[in-house]
């Protein structure tokens, strides 16, 4: 009985989410404030321990808990606002609930070496939602 309770815990707390930005980690995640553009009302901190992302070849893995999206991934070496997003990939469209990951993002050759933040959007059922690493 207590298994079965766990999982249905477990999986009404992911079910609530709208999606979570898993890798590169997320800079924050606040559900009911992911709508808050342009970073899901995290607050961007870029230091020496955020993660190392080679410009050639990265990935991202996100759990999405709607049916359906249209994301967009952007990047900019602008650590604080305005940000001057680049699309790092076309728009990618999902169905389905549950994990996926692009294995093979790039960013421009330019990135190398600097500071930067990569946001995730989301256009779902829910509107347009964020997120940053």
């Amino acid at each position: 009985m207590l298994p079965q309770l766990l999982v249905v815990l477990a999986t009404a707390c992911v079910s609530s989410a709208h999606f979570i930005l898993h890798w590169p980690p997320t800079a924050g995640f606040d559900d009911d404030l992911e709508g808050d553009s342009p970073c899901g009302s995290a607050a961007v901190i870029v230091n020496s321990s955020s993660p190392r992302i080679q410009v050639d070849r990265f990935a991202i893995m996100i759990q999405n808990t709607h049916p359906q999206g249209e994301w967009m991934f952007r990047a900019t070496t602008d650590t604080q606002e305005p940000y001057n997003w680049t699309d790092i990939t076309s728009v990618v469209n999902t169905t389905g609930i549950g994990d996926f990951c692009l294995d093979s993002v790039h960013a421009p050759s330019d990135f190398a070496g600097k500071a930067g933040v990569i946001q995730v959007v989301d256009k779902s059922v829910d509107g347009l939602l964020y997120q940053v690493s």
